[in-house]
């Protein structure tokens, strides 16, 4: 503090002679502008008397000129410039070579009768203020006088102004370190009993007699900290009596002190929470989790009217926290109740999507044989349009079907946590299976189909899963391909892993659906797929199956050229693979 109290000083003293001798530094420069203005008047004055020696020989004049000023103890510079710019007399120097036209004093006088303007001679490397008056059609009379006298007196000014500022910032110091000294005292006495009651030593009070506001300060805070020590003590006795009723609570409870010291958590609380080091007697913070729940706590000591707020945490956790003064000790004391709702939040989200893809999937058959039933109800038909209905009934019959069959299996793959039924399993036979079962559905469209899966890969599966997960695979690049397409299927062993590759060259994927390729009942292309007769589960069958099997499954596509899918299968234990090689 008393170092910024000097230094507070110390600036102000700077600003104020900063400003006093910039304001007395522009008087002195205008004061100097003004006289050589007056002297350039009366220079410019006399040259106009001998207009007609001009026309006839305006170098000599202007070195007359120019030599009677300084004869007389006038340093003034005398230049004659014709109308196109070119000096044609001059009493310093000759500059034939030079075109004056666009000199800022020229132009003026071009535009006014009379310009002025300072800057450093080009020609004879001084600084000068010119004044230049135009006579129309003749030329331009222009005088200059050296600034030199004038930057001599700034300079001499701003040296005075530098040595009084360093004088007055040194006695400034000095009384200001004297002042400071007396002043802040009581106040660093008032600090070091904050300080001792910040670390809990809530018995501390400033000790000594102070005047005036000091003095007032000083009672204030033997008052607050008398205060502050009944109320912890308080909150003390009550932490007590309710700790043994919130220590059987599933849900987590937190109690904390307006600064933010913890006075209670249970045992639930520092499971949710998982930080171990969080405890009674420290600050509330840490994680991105308990610093919003701090910010609740902090908002219902202020008095917000919210008391219940769910928050979701980076991992997607779910909580449910309710905050509120302890009943009693407002302005003193938070309570916050934690609930963990991610499971249960889950689940009603599946359950809320689930029934209404359900719903939405079982709409469009259900829609369509009502209607093909009350068509054929509604009159008599011949027997060509009643074999047609009876085919549409026919055909979302089975939609039906398959979408039933589909989500039993889905239901029981998400169900198991392992599969007993496994066993080593050869991939090329459930290929070689697989293939056969489509082969007519690719024959029909033309499509070629290539198997290329090295005989000796052999995974731990269920056989009809395996066949399953390969066959929804092969069955998508059938039907999401091109006619005259073609599919090749590739198994090739990677250390461990049984890579299956299947590859079309069919519409593609667009990379913004990636991510949700593998939900249930998602489509890319909605339209195509109920044309073809997809259900929307079969990609989400595929990923709980390599799930299931300690595997995964990707996807590379590009619109247009074709999609890879590739599923990863960790390979059976040596011992399982020859007796499958032998059963081959």
């Amino acid at each position: 503090m008393k170092k910024r109290l000097i230094a507070i000083n110390a600036v102000i003293v700077i600003i104020g002679f900063t400003v006093a001798f910039a304001i007395a530094g522009m008087k002195i420069q205008a004061q100097y502008r003004m006289e050589f203005t007056n002297r350039l008047d009366t220079a410019l004055a006399i040259l106009q008397t001998r207009k007609e020696d001009i026309l006839q020989n305006p170098k000599t004049v202007a070195e007359n000129v120019g030599k009677e000023l300084s004869q007389s103890g006038q340093q003034i510079r005398i230049s004659i410039i014709d109308p196109s710019g070119k000096v044609v007399g001059d009493s310093a120097k000759e500059e034939i070579d030079q075109n004056h036209l666009t000199r800022p004093e020229i132009q003026a006088a071009l535009h006014s009768g009379r310009g002025y303007d300072t800057r450093m001679s080009a020609s004879v490397q001084q600084r000068y203020y010119y004044e230049a008056i135009y006579l129309p059609g003749d030329f331009y009379l222009r005088a200059a006088l050296p600034t030199a006298e004038l930057d001599a007196a700034l300079k001499r000014l701003w040296m005075t102004a530098l040595l009084s500022m360093l004088l007055g910032i040194a006695v400034v110091c000095a009384l200001t370190g004297y002042l400071v000294y007396r002043v802040t005292e009581p106040l660093q006495k008032l600090s070091a009993a904050a300080k001792q009651i910040s670390g809990g030593d809530y018995s501390c009070r400033v000790d000594g007699s102070f005047r005036d506001e000091v003095g007032e300060l000083a009672l204030s805070f033997n008052r607050m900290a008398e205060s502050t020590e009944n109320a912890v003590a308080q909150l003390k006795s009550q932490q007590k009596q309710l700790e043994g009723v919130l220590q059987g609570m599933n849900d987590g409870v937190i109690a904390a002190s307006k600064d933010g010291t913890i006075l209670f958590l249970n045992q639930s609380a520092g499971r949710l929470l998982k930080n171990p080091s969080i405890s009674a007697g420290r600050k509330l913070e840490g994680s991105l989790l308990i610093n919003r729940i701090a910010e609740r706590m902090k908002a219902a000591l202020r008095g917000d009217s919210f008391d219940k707020q769910n928050i979701e945490t980076e991992d997607g956790k779910q909580y449910s926290i309710y905050t509120a003064v302890i009943p009693g000790q407002r302005d003193a004391a938070a309570l916050a109740v934690i609930t963990d709702e991610t499971r249960i939040r889950k689940l009603e989200r599946l359950r809320s999507e689930f029934v209404a893809n359900v719903t939405h999937e079982l709409k469009t058959p259900l829609t369509s044989i009502r209607g093909s039933i009350e068509l054929l109800k509604s009159t008599n038909r011949d027997e060509k349009t009643r074999l047609y209905f009876y085919d549409v009934l026919d055909i979302e019959a089975e939609r039906l079907q398959h979408l039933i069959d589909d989500m039993l299996v889905l239901s029981q793959i998400e169900n198991a946590k392992e599969d007993p039924s496994a066993r080593p399993c050869v991939v090329a036979n459930a290929v070689e299976k697989c293939v056969s079962r489509l082969r007519p559905v690719a024959e029909k469209s033309g499509i070629a189909v290539q198997i290329q899966v090295d005989p000796s890969l052999i995974v731990s599966c269920s056989p009809t899963r395996l066949e399953q997960l390969i066959g929804n695979l092969i069955e998508n690049a059938i039907k999401y391909n091109r006619p005259d397409g073609r599919v090749d299927i590739i198994g090739v062993r990677q250390r461990k892993t049984a890579v299956i590759r299947v590859k079309d060259t069919g519409i593609g994927i667009a990379p913004e659906h990636f991510g949700r390729l593998f939900e249930r009942f998602y489509r890319v292309d909605a339209s195509r797929s109920r044309e073809i007769g997809g259900t929307g589960l079969g990609l989400s069958i595929v990923k709980h199956l390599a799930v299931l099997y300690g595997g995964e499954v990707g996807v590379e596509s590009q619109a247009g050229k074709g999609s890879t899918f590739t599923v990863r299968l960790p390979l059976a234990q040596d011992g399982s693979e020859k007796s499958a090689l032998k059963t081959i």
